[in-house]
């Protein structure tokens, strides 16, 4: 019996092992997501705002358009007591239909860390939301309620964000789709 104690924990602490390091374990980033510049430089906040004034046709927004938007913007702040190891790097969006891959890069002492967060954009009458529908630490797939505690670095985006959030909810129709957001201001 003591043996069969002893197999069922070692066993046990072997999967977790299995997962911790599975964890920890930074996605791999498409080419050509950490070159900075090139191609166009349109804004697309300002693309956005223009659309919703003149009630224009669709917008069409590229992948690659709204990363090199976000590494324009988004500029990361240390603070709190891990903050000499922990430094936030950047943040990479994957658009697949109806869904949109959210890639968190850390630092950490030198070793990247990534989390992953899979976001869905519905409109509930009047209403956009973006809900959550799961991710990912590394290359270990979890479900969205083991993300919480992503919480405050989302919360944080949320707020850097705020602007481009507003202007993108201004559109009457808000679709992912394959590597692009297509928008439509007008009504349906």
């Amino acid at each position: 019996m003591k043996f069969l104690i002893h197999l069922l924990l070692l066993i046990t602490l072997s999967a977790l092992g299995g997962a911790a390091w599975v964890a920890h374990r930074p996605v791999t980033l498409p080419p050509g997501v950490a070159i900075k510049g090139g191609g166009k430089n349109r804004d697309p906040v300002d693309d956005l705002k223009q659309a919703a004034i003149k009630g224009a046709g669709v917008i069409v927004i590229s992948e690659t358009e709204v990363n090199r938007h976000l590494e324009k913007v988004l500029s990361a702040r240390r603070q709190g007591p891990l903050a000499r190891w922990v430094q936030f790097e950047n943040l990479h969006l994957e658009l697949e239909p109806e869904v949109a891959h959210v890639t968190l890069v850390w630092n950490v002492s030198g070793h990247w860390s990534t989390a992953t967060v899979d976001l869905s954009v519905v409109r509930l009458e009047k209403n956009f939301r973006i809900e959550i529908v799961g991710g990912a630490y590394g290359h270990l797939k979890v479900p969205r309620g083991l993300l919480r505690p992503l919480a405050p670095a989302l919360q944080s985006l949320n707020e850097a964000l705020q602007e481009e959030i507003h202007a993108l909810f201004q559109m009457n129709q808000v679709r992912v789709a394959e590597h692009k957001l297509v928008l439509d201001p007008r009504f349906p």
